[in-house]
């Protein structure tokens, strides 16, 4: 069982219980995910820089539209989370030696 470093907390939202995409919330019925925008080895990290962010399961990998599946959608929010970095976290060229490329 994966158990995460860091309490989650997300640079996009302080609801994560709540789609950031749609607005429906756990408390609503919406069934919402928690998505590492960096995963497999950058799992961690996207913890511990806040790079999570909550969907609803169709908008995470239920549907074609999903961030999963929609290579457009990952990418986009993947260049957020570097834009984030570079105002607060440090250079490209950090942010690279963390994640391991740039998009």
């Amino acid at each position: 069982m994966y158990r995460p470093k860091y309490k989650y907390f997300s640079i996009f939202t302080d609801d994560l219980g709540q789609c950031y995409i749609t607005g429906d919330t756990k408390e609503s019925g919406a069934d919402v995910h928690i998505h590492h925008i960096f995963n497999a080895a950058n799992k961690a990290n996207s913890e511990k820089y806040g790079f999570i962010v909550p969907l609803r399961a169709d908008w995470h990998d239920m549907a074609s539209y999903g961030i999963h599946f929609d290579r457009e959608f990952d990418v986009r929010m993947r260049r957020k989370c570097q834009d984030y970095w570079l105002e607060h976290y440090g250079t490209k060229e950090e942010f690279i030696s963390v994640f391991g490329k740039w998009w």
